[in-house]
């Protein structure tokens, strides 16, 4: 029975990696930052995007609308590092502003979520 049990956490292990999920660990739309940030009195150190599963087609043509606004050709906007940045603002109480000053690799975090929720 004990190999039957490594066995089965040896699935629940390569299932965390492919879902982002592992147990007593956030969940993969939660962005924890490598740093903290202050935004309004507060600090943040983690962004949750679990919104998106609220976001709305039209969300995403507004999310669009607003990047052509500000000079966004992109044929496909859906994958850059700005609509990422917009889509969290709309899923979240931050303004786009406080995304455009994450760091490269906070910025990455969160992008990389808002690729794989649109993916999966």
């Amino acid at each position: 029975m004990g190999k039957e049990k490594e066995t089965m956490n040896e699935e629940a292990n390569e299932e965390a990696k492919v879902t982002g999920k592992e147990s007593g660990k956030d969940d993969f739309m939660k962005a924890t930052l490598s740093k903290n940030y202050k935004f309004e009195g507060q600090t943040v150190s983690e962004i949750d995007l679990s919104g998106l599963e609220n976001l709305t087609a039209g969300d995403m043509i507004q999310i669009g609308k607003e990047m052509r606004s500000r000079g966004n050709t992109d044929a496909s906007p859906e994958f850059t590092m700005e609509y990422s940045l917009y889509a969290a603002m709309h899923v979240t109480e931050f303004p786009l502003e406080f995304f455009l000053e994450l760091s490269a690799k906070d910025a990455m975090k969160v992008k990389l979520r808002v690729n794989y929720f649109f993916a999966r």
